[in-house]
């Protein structure tokens, strides 16, 4: 049900789906979504010029759940996010890529979180790792996580590793204006803006799935080259804000992970990445160029396991 009467004591939410080429998972999407344990919800669908069958899956499913639905030539998510968002009407902003799909008590947990935590602008937890069927995935994960039932992440623990699946966030329409919303001229947007907002507020994480991760074989292989030179230009932009020691320890692990995250397919371009006179060193970034070295060397080019 999304926003059919008046809930007086609940906070609106703006759930907001870019939708591109997912006509298989779309409507699962959807349906985590208009089946949230929260009520108080408006969903703002905008497909992105998909090719396949999804504009005919989002129109069926509008005229059943009435949400707001638009279609668009291509822009990219960052384009499309922003607008989906000026349209919003929400206190708090969450959302999901067309091929992820959320935990039913996700909006009703971190709304109760954010009510109760007035100084914390975005909030975030874990996430499942799922396969094309909406499987587990058993031991496959990307982000890290924390023992802690609430922890307080600075910009200093993001810059170093981002640790914020999109997937999982909820966050202040406030902050994301504060922060002149979704830089549209970067490849990884969400880092970006996560960035602004540790910098200038609050990020705390919530020891709780919120969301499922939809792992298909083509989230890592296809644009990890240029996820992680982006990373690092985006790292290196920041540097001018950062304190010295910070920033010599920042940028130096920096360098160790995405040597050893390239190393294994793409060779050469990794190279750029092996230094080995850092003024800071630690024994992180000793492991990260082991790690590298050894795929450097030993693993074939189209071994598509990089994440490991």
């Amino acid at each position: 049900m999304i926003e059919t009467e008046k809930h007086i004591n609940t906070p609106l939410v703006s759930m907001v789906v870019p939708s591109y080429n997912h006509a298989a998972y779309i409507e699962e999407c959807i349906l985590s979504i208009v089946n949230q344990t929260y009520k108080n919800i408006e969903l703002i669908v905008i497909d992105d010029g998909s090719t396949d069958n999804s504009r005919a899956i989002l129109e069926r499913l509008q005229k059943q759940y009435g949400f707001i639905l638009e279609f668009q030539e291509n822009q990219g998510v960052a384009k499309t996010m922003n607008r989906a968002i000026g349209i919003a009407r929400g206190k708090y902003i969450s959302g999901s890529a067309s091929d992820d799909f959320l935990a039913l008590d996700k909006i009703e947990k971190q709304v109760k979180f954010l009510e109760e935590n007035p100084d914390c602008d975005l909030l975030f937890g874990k996430i499942y790792m799922v396969d094309k069927n909406s499987q587990l995935i058993e031991g496959l994960t990307i982000f890290e996580s924390f023992p802690e039932p609430v922890k307080y992440i600075t910009f200093n623990d993001l810059i170093e590793s981002n640790c914020i699946p999109a997937a999982s966030i909820m966050m202040r329409r406030a902050a994301w204006e504060k922060c002149g919303g979704y830089d549209e001229n970067v490849i990884i947007e969400d880092f970006d803006l996560w960035l602004k907002i540790a910098y200038r507020g609050k990020v705390a994480y919530l020891n709780d799935y919120f969301a499922y991760y939809r792992w298909h074989g083509e989230n890592a292989s296809t644009y990890a080259f240029k996820i992680y030179t982006a990373t690092w230009e985006l790292v290196q932009s920041w540097k001018g804000r950062m304190a010295p020691d910070v920033s010599r320890k920042v940028l130096a692990r920096r360098d160790s992970i995405t040597f050893c995250i390239l190393a294994r397919k793409y060779k050469k371009e990794s190279l750029k990445y092996l230094k080995l006179n850092h003024s800071y060193w630690d024994l992180f970034m000793l492991k990260n160029y082991m790690k590298g070295l050894l795929k450097l060397l030993f693993c074939r080019r189209n071994d598509h396991t990089i994440w490991k």
